[in-house]
C-alpha cells in the first residue's frame, strides 16, 4: 500500500514534520510493510519557509531588518536560481510582537520591503511573496517605502515610517523610483479572497486580532480607502487586496505583482501532481478543521487533489467544526480530531504528536472494516 501523508502543521503545536512522523509511526504499527511518502505542506502564509526550504535546497539568506514597530529583528528568506521565496510573517507578523505591542494603527510592513530589497540586490529577478499572519494594516505602504516610494502629506511634507494610522494623511505618492523594478516578477501566495475595504475588508475582518479598537477599524478602513482613491487602479475589489492588511493590494499596486492561491503554487513548487502517481491513499490534516478549511488551506488543496485523481482521502485534525459542511463540500468521509481524544485543550495541545499517532492507526484500521 502506498500513502501520501501530506498535513499542515498543527499551529503552536506540531510542526507539519512532526505531524507526518506522527501519522507514519501510527500506519506503521496496522501496516509495517506500507510505502510511506511525507509530504508536508503550507498554505502559503506562516511556516510556507520551513517546508521550501528543506523540500527545495534553497539557500537560507538572513538579513536584520525592521519588525512591524521599526525595531531591529533578525528574519531571512530563501535563493535559488535568482528565485527568492519570502514570507513577510519574518519581518512584519504577528508572532514578532507581544500582546501590548499589538497595535494595527502603528505597524508597518517596511520590514518586508527590506527583505524584498536585499533579494534584488543579491541577483533575484523572479520573487514570491507569501503573506499571511500579519501585524500590519498599511496597505503594503511601508513595504513601497523600503523600496524608495515617497509619500506626501496635502501641504507637501514628506511622511515617512508609514504606518497604518498614517494613511488618511496621504494625499500624493511619487512611485518613480520602483520603475527599476520592472524587470522583476513578483508573485503573491495568499489563502485570503477578502477585498481591501469595507466590511470584508482588511481592517473589519482582521483588525481586532491585530490591537484594532472598532474606532480604529473604522479609520484604518478610511485610511486604506483613501490610498485606494489616490491610486486609483481598481486593484481593492480583487479577491486577495485586503489580505495581510493589504499588503495584497500593495503588491499589486506598486509592484504588479499577481496573486495566486497559496496552497496552489506551493503544489506547483512541490510537483504535487506527480507525488500523487500509484498513491493509494491519501492522509493530510492541520490544527483546526472548519468552514474556513474551504476558503483555500491546505486540507481544501488536498482534498481537491484526492478528488480529482480519485484516490480516498483520509483527515486528522486537532479540533473540527462545521463537520458535515466540511464533508459535503470536500467529499470526505473519515476525519478524526485529536480533541475528542484528549482530556481538554492544553492535554490537546501537550500531547498531540500522541494523539495523531492513535488516530492514524484507527484510520487504517477503519480501512480493513
Amino acid at each position: 500500500m502506498r500513502i501520501l501523508v501530506s498535513p499542515d502543521k498543527f499551529k503552536n503545536s506540531l510542526t507539519a514534520y512532526e505531524v507526518c512522523d506522527a501519522i507514519e509511526r501510527g500506519i506503521k504499527t496496522v501496516k509495517p510493510k506500507a510505502e510511506i511518502i511525507n509530504l508536508p505542506l503550507a498554505d502559503g502564509g506562516e511556516g510556507t519557509l520551513d517546508i521550501l526550504e528543506q523540500q527545495l535546497g534553497a539557500a537560507r539568506v538572513e538579513k536584520e531588518v525592521s519588525n512591524p514597530l521599526f525595531k531591529p529583528v533578525n528574519a531571512y528568506y530563501l535563493l535559488k536560481d535568482k528565485k527568492a521565496y519570502i514570507e513577510m510573517a519574518k519581518a512584519s507578523g504577528l508572532p514578532l510582537l507581544s500582546t501590548v505591542e499589538k497595535s494595527a494603527t502603528k505597524t508597518s510592513t517596511y520590514g518586508t520591503g527590506e527583505l524584498i530589497l536585499d533579494a534584488i540586490d543579491k541577483g533575484a529577478n523572479d520573487i514570491y511573496v507569501m503573506i499571511g499572519g500579519s501585524a500590519t494594516n498599511d496597505g503594503g505602504c511601508g513595504m513601497a517605502e523600503a523600496l524608495g516610494a515617497k509619500f506626501y502629506s496635502k501641504s507637501g511634507t514628506e511622511l515617512s515610517a508609514i504606518r497604518g494610522g498614517d494613511l488618511s494623511k496621504v494625499h500624493s505618492i511619487d512611485l518613480s523610483l520602483l520603475e527599476r523594478f520592472s524587470e522583476v516578477k513578483f508573485t503573491v501566495l495568499s489563502d485570503v479572497q477578502n477585498p481591501l475595504t469595507g466590511k470584508n475588508g482588511a481592517s473589519h475582518v482582521f483588525g481586532s486580532q491585530k490591537g484594532a479598537t472598532q474606532a480604529d477599524i473604522e479609520f484604518l478602513d478610511d485610511g486604506l480607502k483613501n490610498l485606494a482613491k489616490i491610486l486609483d487602479n481598481g486593484n481593492e475589489d480583487k479577491p486577495g487586496a485586503g489580505s495581510a492588511g493589504g499588503l495584497g493590494y500593495g503588491l499589486m499596486s506598486f509592484l504588479n505583482a499577481e496573486l495566486k492561491s497559496g496552497i496552489g503554487q506551493v503544489f506547483e513548487f512541490l510537483e504535487y501532481d506527480r507525488k500523487l502517481l500509484n498513491v493509494d491513499l491519501i492522509i493530510t490534516g492541520e490544527g483546526k478543521l472548519d468552514g474556513q478549511t474551504l476558503g483555500g488551506k491546505v486540507i481544501f488543496g488536498v482534498a481537491s487533489k484526492a478528488k480529482e485523481n480519485k484516490i480516498p482521502i483520509g483527515i486528522i485534525c486537532g479540533i473540527a467544526e462545521e463537520i458535515d459542511k466540511v464533508k459535503a463540500n470536500l467529499d470526505v468521509q473519515m476525519i478524526y480530531q485529536v480533541f475528542e481524544k484528549a482530556k481538554g485543550f492544553r492535554d490537546s495541545m501537550q500531547h498531540a504528536s500522541i494523539y495523531v499517532e492513535e488516530l492514524a492507526k484507527e484510520l487504517i484500521q477503519s480501512l480493513n472494516k
